[in-house]
């Protein structure tokens, strides 16, 4: 096996690392921006882990519909790079340490936070996108591992002050936790994709780059279009909500998909679901819309018309047709519009099954001139989920616009 010495990580994660042998820490968090290579790292130390016991290991996240949410492909390609292979048995669902039998599982705390509490010889939690972690995910997973040298991970991009993992984790102190700040300059390896894309964002508005790129909270400024209007709350969809609106928006490189499921009731627009994935194959793409809003496959959605032919696939998929799904209308100024539309709610309550998106919904910003004037203009950045809404609540937006594109049936 490769120990913690032989591990390619980012000097300022060692310490974490030598923690391994030495047992100082329980808990240990990383927190920081994009591209510090930190998911790459909570997939090397649950490796070195897995050598230590049988103890077993949960890889989770607040809302993980399905195994590919999960860090289980970079757990895959540190085995097959390391040359571990002969070491584990590779499942769909599960990964198992064939040499002392310790096993990765991997779930969501949202939906399964009971089942969790009965995991036999849980030892290590490892926590990806700690930030949309509830609070009442952390005060029962927190005493749950109970077997051996417990250690639970938590890794993250600080996104409001108040948010639960950020007060549990950095706002309390406690000797038992090891916290490192780690930024995308403090990775070697940073990749040149992303470089171009930091630069790009370096030259818009300085809170959003700071939250992305630093880890310092997001900032609601001015020049947010839709920030003052979201709120996170709980409520229960019954027939007074009427039929759910549903838009997609399709990722190209390194963009994602993006999907919601949303209400309007009264003057105030319900996201009851929402979910974004980079890198999705066209043909998992009807599978993973159905899992993250099922009512997809009966009742109608609406999609960038710009795809198609993504469009067509999706509708005819062979094993998980979603028949009803349309492209949606364009015209001049549609976008200005949807946006009057979104802004003119009282509010725009998100489920927490869905606070996933309104990290990206609060950083949706108006461009701002060169004399740092902010202007009508939007962004086009971060954008994915209000482009998804924009194309769910079409029904509502300013009627008898006449489209420039044909529909897609």
């Amino acid at each position: 096996m490769t120990t913690a010495h032989q591990v390619t990580v980012p000097n300022k994660l060692l310490p974490a690392f030598s923690n391994l042998s030495q047992a100082i820490y329980d808990i240990i968090v990383w927190k920081g921006g994009r591209g510090a290579a930190k998911s790459q790292a909570l997939a090397a130390i649950g490796i070195l882990e897995s050598y230590i016991d049988d103890g077993v290991i949960l890889c989770c996240r607040e809302i993980q519909k399905s195994v590919s949410d999960s860090i289980y492909s970079m757990l895959v390609s540190y085995i097959e790079d390391k040359g571990l292979s002969k070491d584990f048995k590779v499942l769909n669902t599960s990964i198992t340490n064939i040499k002392t039998g310790a096993e990765f599982i991997f779930a969501g705390l949202k939906s399964n936070i009971t089942s969790i509490k009965s995991i036999n010889k849980l030892r290590v939690v490892l926590v990806d996108e700690a930030e949309n972690v509830s609070q009442n995910s952390w005060d029962i997973l927190l005493p749950t591992p109970r077997y051996g040298a417990v250690r639970i991970y938590v890794v993250f991009n600080p996104r409001f002050e108040d948010d639960p993992t950020y007060q549990e984790f950095v706002a309390k102190s406690d000797e038992r936790k090891l916290v490192i700040d780690i930024q995308y300059t403090d990775n070697p390896w940073f990749p040149p994709s992303l470089e171009r894309q930091r630069q790009r964002d370096a030259k818009g508005d300085a809170g959003r780059y700071a939250w992305i790129w630093k880890g310092s909270f997001l900032q609601i400024t001015e020049a947010s279009i839709l920030a003052k209007k979201l709120v996170t709350r709980e409520f229960e969809v019954d027939e007074s909500y009427g039929d759910p609106l549903i838009g997609i928006d399709w990722g190209f490189s390194n963009d994602p998909n993006a999907v919601t499921e949303s209400y309007v009731k009264g003057n105030t627009l319900y996201i009851r679901n929402a979910a974004k994935k980079v890198g999705l194959e066209l043909d998992d793409t009807a599978e993973w819309l159905i899992k993250h809003v099922p009512k997809i496959k009966q009742y109608t959605s609406r999609a960038d018309n710009s795809r198609p032919e993504t469009i067509s696939k999706v509708k005819h998929d062979k094993d998980n047709p979603i028949p009803l799904i349309k492209g949606c209308k364009k015209w001049k100024g549609c976008v200005e519009d949807g946006i009057a539309q979104l802004q003119s709610f009282d509010e725009i309550v998100i489920h927490p099954d869905a606070e996933d998106c309104k990290a990206e919904l609060t950083a949706y910003s108006f461009k701002k001139d060169k004399f740092d004037e902010i202007t009508a203009i939007p962004l086009d950045l971060d954008n994915h989920f209000a482009d998804s809404l924009r194309y769910g609540i079409e029904p509502h937006i300013g009627r008898g616009k006449k489209s420039v594109f044909d529909v897609v049936g």
